[in-house]
Formats: structure tokens, sequence, C-alpha cells
């Protein structure tokens, strides 16, 4: 048996929603294949979005959706630390859980067919896609949308490829801990992780998510370390999924079917964050197919390559830090610049649009310690960038 839709998008997370909820409003016929049964579950996501995510996505969410606004940082190796506050939020941190099931309620009541339970396969074809679900139905559609997230293959099968060497696995728990919920704390240890970060997230003033992402090291252990460094008491089983380093995949598209969010790897290489991301990758892929549909599609293609120009300086970046190492980073945030220096970045950077390396540069502070910490950083890079 056949289902026939304009448009079929396989995954119900942010990337997909929002593309089936822009292309729903243009009047084009879409079906969603989920494969839980429960939109937002089971949640991967730390749930930091930027302070006026809702205005950058162009979609409002209720007060419920927000647990927590966040004033600033604390960086810190588990010994000393420097603390960063601006005096307005530069971030919130939200339920995924409820976030995805508002999107699909939006993406319902604009007549979206939303399937729950059927995972997608496999796609047959790439100029007329045909989905075929884990029960054999097949879902023939002009366009595919694959917003299956990182750990899907349905891209990789079509020839969407990614590097899986930029891929880290990522580990998250929820704790009980007393602190101020104001202020997130970033772990830049190498014992740690030695190739990324670790996370306190705080939900409430009792309550927060602590996580870790990494190559080398046992993140179950490293969330384990942070929450006793904490004083958190772990609660509850961990969340276990993958974080995304690379920046946007080398090829996106083939025929008529598209990658969107973390699997066109759509996701800041900083942090790993793809929420804001993948909802705007979404919502310019259903750009591109309605402007295709009307005849025309110069100004989608506009718009999506800005956001991989982007992605691909924020890419930069991550290359930096990782030539650097976490450890060598922190030291130079202690001894080369001043928390003044670091709140005035805080206070004029974007939170998801931080590709200006220029900008983090002028946090240095010159001070006799300049050079000797410049002389190692330069050795970390050149070794680092030219391996």
């Amino acid at each position: 048996m056949s289902d026939a839709s304009t448009v079929v998008v396989v995954g119900g997370g942010v990337s997909g929603m929002v593309s089936a909820m822009t292309l729903a409003k243009a009047g084009v016929a879409v079906t969603v294949l989920e494969e839980h049964d429960t939109i937002g579950s089971p949640c991967h996501c730390g749930g930091v979005v930027s302070a006026d995510y809702g205005e950058k996505i162009r979609i409002p969410s209720p007060s419920s959706i927000e647990l927590n606004d966040l004033y600033g940082f604390r960086f810190t190796d588990g010994t000393k630390e420097i603390v960063v506050r601006s005096s307005r939020p530069v971030a919130k941190v939200i339920s995924r859980e409820r976030f995805d099931e508002h999107l699909a309620d939006l993406c319902e009541a604009e007549g979206v067919q939303l399937v729950r339970s059927k995972k997608a396969v496999s796609v047959r074809e790439v100029d007329h896609p045909i989905v075929v679900d884990e029960s054999a139905r097949t879902h023939s559609a002009e366009y595919a949308v694959l917003a299956g997230g990182i750990a899907d293959d349905l891209g990789y099968r079509l020839g969407l490829t990614r590097d899986n060497s930029h891929l880290l696995m990522s580990a998250q728990c929820i704790a009980k801990k007393h602190a101020d919920p104001t202020v997130a704390s970033v772990y830049l240890s190498d014992k740690i992780s030695p190739e990324f970060f670790g996370y306190v997230v705080p939900i409430d003033e009792e309550h927060c998510r602590i996580g870790v992402a990494s190559k080398r090291t046992d993140v179950l252990s490293s969330v384990q370390l942070i929450a006793k460094k904490e004083g958190a008491e772990l609660s509850g089983r961990p969340s276990l999924w993958g974080i995304w380093t690379g920046g946007p995949i080398p090829r996106i598209r083939r025929g008529n079917v598209f990658t969107v969010g973390d699997e066109a790897g759509m996701s800041k290489a900083t942090t790993g964050g793809g929420i804001l991301f993948g909802a705007l990758s979404g919502r310019a892929t259903a750009e591109t197919i309605i402007q295709e549909l009307k005849g025309t599609s110069l100004e989608a293609m506009k718009s999506s390559e800005a956001l991989v120009s982007q992605l691909r300086k924020i890419r930069t970046i991550r290359k930096l830090l990782d030539s650097v190492g976490p450890q060598l980073v922190m030291e130079a945030m202690t001894t080369v610049t001043t928390g003044e220096r670091l709140t005035k970045y805080l206070e004029t950077v974007d939170f998801d649009f931080h590709g200006d390396l220029k900008k983090a540069l002028r946090t240095i502070t010159p001070n006799v310690n300049l050079l000797p910490i410049g002389i190692r950083v330069a050795h970390h890079l050149i070794t680092g960038l030219f391996k």
C-alpha cells in the first residue's frame, strides 16, 4: 500500500517539525514519520538556547517551555575558575520535551499528518523519493526531508556522507544541587574531556543537568567526577547520544532528498548545540522546496548558504580549540584576559552566531604572561592543525 504526499519528512525533532510546519503553512501536503511514540522522547539535549531564540526561529513559545534564565557562565578546570556574568539574560534553559511537543501541536494545527511509532528504513530513488517504513509501507512524495538526527543513516546510504571522526559520545544526568540558578558551569579539563568540555546547567535552585562529551574518556565516569566536585547527587538514568563537531556536511542534497539539522551537520561545533540551527536549516530547506515548487529558489538558497557560512566559521573556532586543548584554554582565560573583558564579550556577542574570531581575540589583555602562554598556544596550534 502507498501513501502520497508532496513532502515526506523523516524525524519529528526540531528540524523536521520546523520543515513540516513551514511547508504546511505554504499549502504543501506533508507527512512526518516519527519512530517514537512520544514526541520529544527520549531527550538528547542540554536544553540551552539563546535568550532570543524564539525571535530567531520565528516561533513563539509558551512560558511552560522555559525553565530558567542564564545570566552568566563559570569556567573551571575543577580547581581554579573564572566567572563571567552579564546584566541581562544571555541564554535560556528549556524543556526539550515540551518544546518538541509544542512544535508537534503547531504542525498538526497546520494540517501536517504526523505518524508516530513509524521508523523509516530506506529511501528509494532520489528524484521522486519513496520512503519505506518498518512495516514495508511506502510513502511517495515529490520531496523527502531527512531529519532523523545524528544516528540516522538514511542520508549516508544516499551518499550524503559525514566524517564520523568528528562525532563525540555524550552523557547527561539530572542531579540534585543547591546553587545559583542563573549561572551555568563549563568544565575545561583534559581529565574530564580532552576534546570538548563538561557542563552543569541549572534547571532551578535545586536541580541541574550535568553532561560531558568526549571521544577518549569514559563520559559516564566524567559525569560522576563533575558531580563529586559540585557536591551534586545524580538521579535517574543517564541519557547517551552523539555530539557532532564537524560543521555542515559537504553535500546536504541529492536529487529531491534533503538532509537537515544534525543529520546535515547543522549544529554549533563549539558547543554541539543544534536546536536553533536545526530549526533554521529546517526552515531554509522548506523555503527552498516551496520556491522550487513555484519555479524559483534563488532567495531560499541564499538563506541556506548564509547559514552554512556561519557554521563553517564556528567550525574553524572549534578546530582552534581542539588544537589547543581545554586545559590550556582554561589557563589562557585565567592569565591573559580579565573578567571585565570577558563580560563585555558576553554582553556583545551573539550566543548563537559567534563565528567572529576577531571579537573573541579582543578579550586578550596584554601582560607579562602573554608571551609564554602565547608561545605554548602557538605550539599547540601548529602541531594540532598540521597533524
